[in-house]
């Protein structure tokens, strides 16, 4: 069985450039309180699963008819 390294953590500059990407311009503070909450965000990001399609997803399937009253 393979085993799969995780990834680094991201480095302050990385993270910076995360928040600039999404229009974030903060405060230094709140660049600090960014970092803390990123550092304990990063390891549930590295558990979610990759390399799958948007369908294979059992939530992308919904059948609405099954829902519905039945017409007897």
């Amino acid at each position: 069985m393979a085993t799969t390294v995780p990834p680094r953590p991201a480095t302050r500059e990385e993270i910076a450039i995360l928040a600039r990407n999404a229009g974030l311009d903060l405060p230094p503070d709140l660049f600090e309180e960014l970092v803390q909450a990123y550092g304990n965000v990063e390891p549930m990001l590295m558990r979610l699963r990759r390399g799958r399609d948007r369908a294979d997803e059992p939530a992308q399937v919904f059948d609405p008819r099954k829902f519905m009253p039945r017409e007897d």
